[in-house]
């Protein structure tokens, strides 16, 4: 730059011969040319410029035009910001230096913002007055635009965090994202659409006033520059510095680009599968040539908003999940529960706490063996184990204590619950009450013991009673019509006790249905009565047979036998060997004188030994001229019994 100066032609300039400089501008200039720092001379009212080699990029392209013209004139772009600060040191006398301060320079043919440190330094004559302003400076727009662009970069972040967090609606964080974007890069227009064939919908944007509003619009993309659009559908982002002398946009494009108010625009999509799915695109009122740095940030923001949305989205589905998840855990019919995988409790439902007969909070945290019945818990351990080595889901019928002791029966299906690893970290439980079901199942079970134990003893029964008439009768006729009485009496009983569903029958109605068939033509020749009691099945059907035997005697040999002959059945409580029992008395009356017959048949026995034997008591026949007498006696017992 010493040789540029020395050969230059300074005749016409204010400035004269370098020769004839005064030493003070010969010093400064000497220190300029020698410092390795950017630095610069404005010398003189008009401050004419002279600068070193490192000084020769901050002139650009005005090099090697600027030497020696005056700095108004060099500077006329920024001297509005630039004057006033030259002014003041030659004023004042008094140094003036600041930093990142913006200038807007010529750079390629368009004017850029660029920043700097510089200082302005005063040089004084031999007279003390300012003669002249001594330059350094350093241009800061890499570091400046770096710092933007890492504070955007964070701010982004916290940004789209909150998108994903699924605090904030995110048509509404879309947007402040959209804002502090365009806001950072001075755009006219900023939004974000989604893909459908060739139909872009605007999810989210942000413009300056005067722009017009697309948010929630549908647009058609062939219709704002086919080309432009198929190569950006096929995932590479595209640009435009002016679309009026853009050869790739039909005049109908332009037309409709202009109508939106866009003059240059750049649009970076986002791409799965070889195509483009979203775009952001950026756009501008008035000629802008898209640096580098804008269309790389404008596809990192686009990438990062998709997979903010699309996590959003995600969790929001999964929120509605737990939700409906938490409702029917909630609300669920059946037990429901998780537990960890040592066995304990981490939650249940309200119907899993009634099952185990606590509060849910009383429930959180116990173990499964401490609800298990002990003699379950082995089975429940081994199926457990056998879950965590094979993964498959198993159901177990088992019993569960409850505080208070008893327990109830249920059925729990259980599914293993695995970590991100694959890892078992727990199961998952639904459970079940079968206690009713396992009580039907149990009445069921003895229902058909009863009845077939019942089958056997009345197939007994009447083979017995089968073989006794027969031992008994002389002809058939007579076999058929006594037994036939017979299987009569062991009807009633079973009709009242199928009544009663096989639990127990009254003895009064027994009674009454025993000696029906006898009293029928004269009801007040038979009498009843006595206290509430009941017999077991099998000692009612016993008991009826009894009677039958004592009301047929009565009707063929006894009082029964004639008219005006009367029989009475009373009971009464009365100790029976030093129990609470009964008394049964049955009396003639009336009737014809009897005898005590030479031999013991069927129904004497049935009388004397088989009720007896049944009931657990004793019985007592007389024969006396007045008519037969018979008295039972039996403790209460589980098959004679008060209600």
């Amino acid at each position: 730059m010493a040789r540029r100066l020395e050969g230059f032609d300074w005749s016409g300039s204010p400035l004269g011969s370098p020769s004839a400089w005064p030493g003070e501008l010969k010093a400064a200039l000497g220190i300029c040319l020698h410092s390795s720092v950017p630095t610069a001379i404005y010398w003189g009212p008009e401050l004419r410029l002279l600068y070193n080699d490192a000084w020769m990029p901050v002139a650009g392209e005005l090099h090697p035009w600027a030497i020696g013209r005056p700095a108004a004139e060099v500077w006329a772009s920024i001297w509005p910001i630039v004057g006033p600060q030259f002014e003041h040191v030659m004023q004042t006398g008094k140094g003036f230096s600041t930093s990142d301060q913006m200038l807007p320079l010529q750079r390629d043919g368009e004017t850029a913002e660029t920043y700097w440190d510089y200082s302005f330094t005063p040089i004084f004559d031999s007279s003390g007055r300012v003669a002249g302003v001594f330059n350094q400076g350093l241009e800061t727009t890499a570091r400046v635009l770096a710092q933007r662009a890492q504070d955007f970069a964070l701010e982004l972040r916290d940004r789209l965090r909150d998108l994903t967090s699924g605090e904030k609606d995110a048509a509404a964080g879309l947007s402040i994202i959209l804002e502090r974007l365009g806001r950072h890069l001075g755009l006219a227009r900023v939004g974000y659409s989604v893909v459908e064939g060739e139909v872009a919908h605007v999810a989210g944007s942000w413009r300056k006033p005067a722009m017009q509003d697309v948010a929630n619009g549908k647009f058609r993309l062939p219709d704002f520059g086919g080309p432009v659009m198929a190569e950006m559908l096929s995932g590479r982002t595209v640009s435009s510095a002016d679309v009026l002398k853009d050869a790739r946009f039909s005049a109908e494009a332009v037309a409709n680009l202009r109508r939106f108010g866009v003059r240059a625009n750049a649009i970076a999509p986002v791409v799965r599968n070889g195509r483009a799915i979203a775009f952001l695109f950026m756009d501008d009122d008035k000629p802008r040539r898209w640096s580098p740095h804008e269309t790389d940030l404008a596809r990192e923001t686009a990438e990062r908003i998709w997979v903010a949305l699309d996590r959003a989205e995600t969790m929001a589905r999964l929120r509605e999940n737990e939700r409906r998840f938490a409702a029917i855990f909630g609300e669920a019919g059946v037990g429901l529960s998780e537990v960890d995988d040592k066995g304990a409790f981490i939650r249940i439902n309200p119907s899993m706490a009634r099952i185990l007969g606590r509060s849910v909070d009383e429930a959180s945290g116990l173990t499964i063996s401490q609800v298990t019945h002990p003699d379950d818990l082995a089975l429940t351990d081994r199926r457990l184990a056998e879950a965590h080595e094979s993964g498959e889901p198993y159901s177990i019928e088992k019993r569960y204590v409850r505080p208070d002791g008893s327990y109830v029966w249920a059925q729990t299906n259980v599914t293993r619950l695995l970590d991100d690893k694959g890892k078992v970290n727990g199961f998952f439980s639904v459970t079940t009450d079968v206690t009713e079901r396992k009580e039907q199942e149990r009445i069921r079970a003895w229902l058909l013991a009863e009845l077939n134990h019942r089958v056997k003893n009345n197939l007994a029964t009447v083979q017995a009673l089968a073989h006794q008439t027969r031992a008994t009768t002389s002809s058939v006729d007579e076999f058929e019509r006594v037994f036939n009485a017979r299987l009569m009496a062991l009807s009633h009983a079973h009709n009242l006790l199928m009544r009663e569903t096989w639990t127990s029958a009254p003895l009064a109605d027994l009674v009454t249905a025993t000696l029906a068939p006898y009293g029928s033509a004269e009801p007040d020749r038979i009498v009843s009565g006595g206290p509430d009691v009941r017999l077991a099945p099998t000692a009612a059907v016993t008991f009826s047979l009894a009677l039958h035997e004592l009301a047929t005697n009565a009707a063929k040999f006894g009082a029964l036998s004639r008219a005006g002959g009367r029989v009475s059945v009373t009971w009464n409580m009365q100790d029976v060997a030093d129990r609470a029992g009964i008394r049964i008395a049955w009396r003639e009356a009336d009737g014809p004188p009897v005898e005590a017959p030479q031999r013991r048949g069927f129904g004497l026995r049935l009388i004397e030994r088989g009720a007896p034997a049944e009931l657990g008591g004793e019985a007592k026949l007389e024969f006396t001229p007045t008519g037969v007498a018979c008295v039972f006696q039996f403790p209460l017992s589980q098959k004679v019994m008060l209600p």
